[in-house]
């Protein structure tokens, strides 16, 4: 029996229906791609996305309706969805690149001209591309944001990039049965100053996360979003995994200091949002200081996470059984050995806001070597 291929889903989004057709008839022809709505304006791109879920939406930076990117952020906030964005060649500047990329753009395209349908073709390829990145690794992204900044090297002035400021301090919070609960208790005794980012990765489904992550900005003075791809490690900020989803972080264009949400493709069975993968690409970024907390639950995610934030010289907490509903992740990160320290449930915000670094950040242990 041949097992029928799910196919993209894409959205295009631009003011010319010439080119709306133009980019269907590239994308059409792939075999595992395929055009599932059109929108003329931003109202109309936001109405089909409420409506109909899309993989990724290709929008037009001149989209009607989108005034200073007001459509890119209502994608964001209003229907999450992987955005590639079409920019005309001549308005591509490293400070608009920035910009977009803040807001979560996942790709951009130098668009051409109007009614030129050999460039359009001549784009099909990169277009194709980037459509399918959006299923797999980021990989492919931070090598796309190298382009586009090569691209603004060679096609307008100079701008100094924009410095980012990510946290100090990343704590990844991991957690399945039970866990939510938990997860309340420490999030409503934190400090409301700390110099850190809180990652939380809890085995539930997609629709529970967002009303979630709403709760837990009820009890704190942090700010509170869902994991969505751009969004930066800022202090004093949490970020909840999405549902069915497995978050991770990278550094975009090999930058140390813009580490951003990504999602990862990897399969990870009913263990979703992942925290094995999610506590594994925290430990390979250039972040100052990472902890690893284990919470209540079923099974065993997270102890191989744990383990590598171990080797960068991290450190890890693990609730003990007493205060556990159920005590599996907890325990399997405390058998294989990972654990700096086991705590009861109420004395772990105390850690968070009293941490101090017992270790060398990453690239103080490099500067030494």
């Amino acid at each position: 029996m041949q097992h029928q291929i799910k196919k993209i889903e894409v959205l295009v989004a631009d003011k010319s229906n010439y080119t709306r057709l133009v980019l269907e008839d590239i994308l059409s022809s792939e075999p595992d791609i395929q055009v599932s709505a059109h929108a003329s304006d931003g109202d109309q791109l936001i109405s089909i996305l409420l409506k109909q879920k899309s993989d990724v939406v290709i929008v037009d930076y001149d989209l009607p309706l989108n005034n200073q990117n007001l459509t890119l952020k209502r994608i964001f906030s209003e229907a999450p969805t992987p955005v590639i964005l079409l920019i005309p060649k001549e308005l591509i500047t490293l400070a608009l690149v920035a910009e977009v990329n803040e807001l979560g753009v996942y790709a951009i395209i130098a668009k051409p001209g109007h009614g030129d349908y050999t460039n359009y073709r001549s784009v099909a390829a990169e277009v194709i591309s980037k459509v399918r990145a959006v299923k797999g690794t980021l990989i492919w992204d931070v090598q796309n944001r190298l382009e586009m900044q090569q691209l603004v090297m060679q096609t307008s002035k100079p701008v100094l990039p924009k410095r980012y400021k990510i946290a100090e301090t990343v704590f990844v919070i991991g957690a399945s049965t039970g866990g939510t609960k938990a997860i309340e208790s420490i999030v409503s005794n934190l400090a409301p100053d700390l110099n850190a980012t809180i990652l939380i990765a809890v085995h539930l489904p997609q629709s529970f996360t967002r009303t979630f992550a709403k709760r837990l900005q009820e009890i704190t003075a942090w700010r509170v979003k869902e994991g969505r791809s751009g969004l930066m490690l800022k202090p004093s900020k949490i970020i909840v995994a999405p549902g069915n989803r497995n978050m991770i972080v990278h550094a975009v264009m090999g930058d140390p200091n813009n580490i951003r949400i990504g999602f990862s493709d990897e399969l990870t069975g009913f263990d979703q949002p992942n925290i094995d993968l999610l506590m594994q690409s925290v430990a390979a970024s250039k972040v100052k200081n990472v902890v690893g907390i284990l919470l209540t639950g079923m099974g065993k995610d997270g102890a191989l996470g744990a383990a590598r934030i171990r080797e960068r010289g991290g450190y890890i907490v693990a609730q003990n059984e007493e205060t556990s509903a159920i005590f599996g992740i907890a325990k399997a990160a405390i058998d294989t050995g990972v654990t700096n320290e086991v705590l009861p449930l109420a004395e772990i915000p105390h850690f968070i806001n009293n941490y101090k670094a017992q270790h060398l950040s990453v690239s103080e242990a490099d500067e030494k070597v």
